[in-house]
């Protein structure tokens, strides 16, 4: 039995990670040569992690399992057949894990800002904070991203560092508590806040608020919001918001499935967060429905752990701070246990495929 699995990613490659033991024929089409742990990138950014800890090989990896890798961008699904850039895969099942792309929400002058959404994007900026010395940096966007870089820098560089927010606090996903200890953590590491701040236009050397306002900077590093792909927005099948609409079972229709950042999973009135942590159990979950599904056994429903109303994060706040998250309660330490605790974890992931 062929299987598809659009996208390397954390969920694609650790379906097929997990779910190899089986007598499935597994093909890979993602056209990065590498798995990256996105987690991973703000420590990068601020000097802290190593290339080697961000990356896994695929083709290795995939020789390893039995897998093939299409080292291509897929294009489109015609019936069975996933149309790639120069090949076409037959399937008899397709996962479809595709990521989510950096969403610029429109915003004038984006092409003078850095991003950390990929790790080429990433150490094209870590190359400029070498280079340059940036004395003035401006994070847009405070989600888990955008606090972690701002601490991280802060942590690293002689600089004003600057985190600027659309809505009334950071890390608007979480509970208010959870932000209100985030906020402190950044503060005392002297990073600037500034909530209830919408950019309109991105320049060379400051950035142009809505209210005929600028910042002077000499960074300005774009962290605020994902969208669904081009190839998702492509793709005719049923959606919410432009993600992918899947079902308990993190099924499109029939022989399709969607799991990761690219898939809207609401179960039970709880909304699946787009989360390492998240595109990681779907992925184990659908391994085992895959073996299920081939040996005829009845197949369970997907339980989501961290849901947009129940948020489960550790979130890094430097190397001597970290705050957990279950849910409404928030644990801040100010000791090095739980920042070396989410640093295993998200290097160790990556040794998986090594």
């Amino acid at each position: 039995m062929k299987v598809a699995v659009i996208g390397g990613g954390i969920a694609g490659a650790e379906l097929i990670r997990v779910a190899a033991p089986c007598p499935l024929e597994f093909t890979l089409i993602e056209p990065k040569k590498q798995i990256e742990m996105q987690a991973l990138y703000p420590e990068y950014l601020g000097g802290v992690a190593r290339l080697q800890d961000l990356a896994a090989p695929l083709k290795p990896f995939c020789e390893r399992v039995g897998a093939r890798h299409i080292q291509e961008r897929a294009l489109r699904l015609e019936g069975s057949t996933v149309v790639c850039e120069r090949s076409e895969v037959d399937f008899d099942y397709a996962v479809i894990a595709t990521g989510a792309a950096q969403n610029y929400f429109g915003i004038r002058g984006v092409e003078n800002t850095f991003s950390i959404n990929t790790l080429e994007e990433t150490k094209r900026a870590r190359r400029f904070v070498e280079d340059n010395y940036p004395e003035r940096i401006m994070i847009m966007g405070s989600g888990l991203t955008g606090v972690e870089a701002a601490s991280i820098l802060a942590e690293s560089l002689d600089a004003s560092i600057y985190v600027i927010e659309a809505r009334e606090r950071v890390l608007p996903q979480f509970s208010a508590q959870t932000s209100e200890l985030v906020e402190r953590a950044l503060s005392k590491r002297g990073v600037n806040i500034l909530t209830s701040t919408q950019v309109a236009e991105v320049k060379k050397d400051c950035i142009m608020f809505t209210d005929d306002t600028c910042l002077d900077c000499d960074m300005a590093i774009w962290t605020a919001g994902v969208k669904p792909s081009q190839f998702i927005q492509d793709l005719d099948l049923p959606k919410k918001n432009g993600w992918l609409l899947v079902d308990p079972y993190l099924n499109l229709k029939s022989n399709l499935f969607a799991i990761g950042d690219c898939a809207w999973v609401e179960i039970d009135g709880r909304l699946a967060t787009k989360t390492g942590l998240e595109a990681e159990r779907q992925a184990k979950y659908l391994a085992r429905h895959l073996s299920h599904l081939i040996k005829g056994r009845a197949l369970e429903r997907y339980s989501v752990r961290a849901s947009t109303d129940s948020q489960v994060a550790l979130i890094s706040l430097g190397s001597d701070c970290a705050v957990g998250v279950v849910g409404k309660t928030c644990i801040g330490v100010p000791t090095r246990l739980i920042y070396s605790l989410k640093s295993w974890i998200d290097k160790s992931f990556i040794k998986r495929f090594k």
